[in-house]
């Protein structure tokens, strides 16, 4: 037994000799800013410095200007004009043509269709127009059709639940509904205009 205590008692003191030689145990500095030699007490962590960023020629961040407004950074928006005047035309529908004062330009057939059926109901300052008509034109050609007519007098795109296509502005609301039937494209066209 008295071997084993010896020769444990060695591995020990081998094991302090090799911590020693290692460098695992503190430095006289580490030693006494840890244990408050300069009077203050231990701190667990060291104090931080604080660095303020000063600015430098090349620096990524660029220096505060003047404010801009929306209208310095923004191309202006064309204003809305109504796309109808008063007196409004007369409410009516007609099958296989276009009523009188239907607007044409805007809502009209595309050039290879016939038409099934229009109308104009006015009230007030606003009109309602529809439009259905049939081509042997595809579907995506009728919806080019109108985005490219609509797009080119000053609509924006807009959304509708059940159409393929709509565009607005502050006085006009167009939508395009397509089907395809055992007799060609039918498309339905549906606008609300607004002389105020």
């Amino acid at each position: 037994m008295r071997w084993v205590i010896a020769a444990v008692a060695l591995v020990v003191a081998g094991g302090l000799g090799w911590a020693m030689t290692l460098g695992l145990t503190r430095s006289a500095d580490t030693a006494d800013v840890a244990d408050g030699a300069d009077g203050a007490a231990p701190s667990a962590t060291p104090a931080a410095q604080t660095v303020e960023p000063t600015p430098v020629d090349g620096s990524e961040v660029l220096p505060p200007q003047r404010a801009q407004t929306a209208s310095d950074r923004l191309p202006p928006l064309p204003q809305a004009t109504p796309r109808i005047t008063v007196p409004l035309p007369a409410s009516a529908a007609t099958s296989g043509g276009l009523v009188d004062g239907f607007p044409a330009e805007l809502a009209g057939p595309t050039p290879a269709s016939d038409v099934i059926d229009s109308s104009i109901a006015s009230d007030g300052s606003t009109a309602q127009v529809a439009l259905t008509a049939r081509t042997d034109e595809a579907p995506d050609s009728v919806i080019e059709t109108f985005r490219s007519r609509w797009t080119e007098a000053g609509l924006a795109p807009a959304t509708a639940s059940d159409a393929a296509l709509a565009f607005a502005d502050g006085y006009t609301a167009i939508s395009l509904a397509v089907s395809t039937t055992g007799t060609g494209t039918v498309y339905t066209v549906y606008a609300t205009l607004r002389t105020e």
